[in-house]
């Protein structure tokens, strides 16, 4: 089976750290933890397939209508089920971007454009060229990681209305995946989700409790959207029962409990680590690419070659996120999480080793 993701720890054995996913580095809060743990004993019934009490607290949460919200066995499945109920006939990619989004719209035969960030441009969206690339290829749809997964750069609230603005414009549906938005103190500036709650039927809003609440094994992705009818069509391409009790019920203690606190110890602990493994990094001669979120873009040491950091670090019991199945990057460079300084440190360590290996191979291998 095919996998391109991060966090294989079964296929790859021994693994003590793992960097290769962008999970909260404080990981599930006990009152999420207590409330799956809990719900054991409700397994021997089916799980609620209106997800009711989740419903109820996610539209607390964010305060949005019931009818607004949708649920899935993570965001992936909710990118691929939209795509299949909306069927466009072309699209508008960013390159680097989330792979899935290709995935998803190869399987309805949609036309593939790719918008590639520029690396020169520190990979940041040039809001002007964007907007030109869709008026030359009118897409049906386009998808906007914000932030964007592997390059961890969100988009100016002034770009992201632009860019919202033209799209209703020119009837272009909007698929905003906000999985890493609420590790960003502002957050709620960024969303696109006011535009829900103004009634724009153009959009659909994503987020994942995956990432936020660090529990990709229960899988519970969520999203917003103002055309209940499209919704509908959605929900009739899930199979029945697809959130778990479990996951019901710890999206339900994450949205009830103390979700604000929980984001704000998140928040502060990656406004000293970010920098603190970015410093590190750069003085050891890596590239990173200025990143909001919960994760690093890098770029490895010049003249090693592709894949070997990856290898160096699994040696190690240290898996990372090789990028070389992002379009536009390629096997040199590689994203980690930000996780605590204790774990950080430890990858720069190993890091340093892997970096004094490489030096020895170019060396050695290299021309007299």
């Amino acid at each position: 089976m095919r996998y391109g993701h991060g966090g294989d720890i079964y296929t790859n054995q021994g693994i003590r750290l793992d960097f290769s996913i962008n999970v909260n580095p404080l990981g599930m809060p006990d009152f999420v933890k207590r409330a799956a743990e809990e719900s054991i004993v409700l397994c021997g019934h089916y799980p609620d397939p209106g997800c009711g009490r989740l419903r109820k607290a996610a539209a607390e949460r964010y305060q949005v209508g019931e009818e607004t919200l949708i649920f899935g066995n993570g965001a992936a499945e909710l990118i691929f089920t939209s795509v299949q109920a909306l069927r466009p006939a072309s699209a508008v990619l960013m390159a680097p971007g989330f792979t899935e989004y290709e995935d998803a719209l190869k399987t309805v035969g949609a036309k593939l454009n790719f918008f590639y960030l520029k690396e020169k441009d520190g990979f940041e969206l040039k809001t002007e060229r964007y907007l030109e690339f869709l008026e030359e290829r009118k897409p049906e749809l386009i998808f906007l990681c914000n932030p964007s997964n592997p390059l961890g750069k969100a988009l100016e609230a002034k770009a992201g209305s632009r860019i919202l603005e033209y799209c209703r414009e020119h009837n272009i549906f909007v698929i905003a995946d906000e999985c890493f938005l609420e590790f960003l103190p502002e957050a709620k500036a960024r969303s696109f989700l006011a535009e829900v709650r103004k009634g724009n039927k153009g959009l659909l809003v994503l987020k994942a409790l995956t990432k936020t609440f660090a529990m990709p094994g229960l899988r519970l992705g969520y999203g917003f959207c103002a055309d209940r009818l499209l919704l509908d069509r959605i929900e009739c391409l899930l199979q029945p029962w697809n959130v778990s009790i479990p996951a019901q019920e710890a999206g339900a203690a994450a949205f009830s409990g103390n979700m604000e606190g929980f984001l704000f110890e998140t928040m502060r602990l990656l406004s000293t680590e970010r920098p603190f493994l970015i410093e590190k990094m750069a003085a050891a001669g890596f590239q990173t690419f200025s990143p909001e979120g919960n994760f690093i873009l890098f770029r490895d040491l010049p003249g090693r070659p592709a894949h070997r950091l990856y290898q160096d670090l699994l040696e190690q019991g240290i898996l990372i996120r090789s990028c070389g199945n992002f379009r536009g990057l390629g096997g040199t460079y590689y994203r980690i999480c930000v996780r605590r300084r204790k774990e950080n440190a430890e990858l720069l360590q190993a890091l340093d080793t892997a970096a004094d290996k490489g030096k020895c191979a170019v060396i050695n291998d290299g021309p007299l």
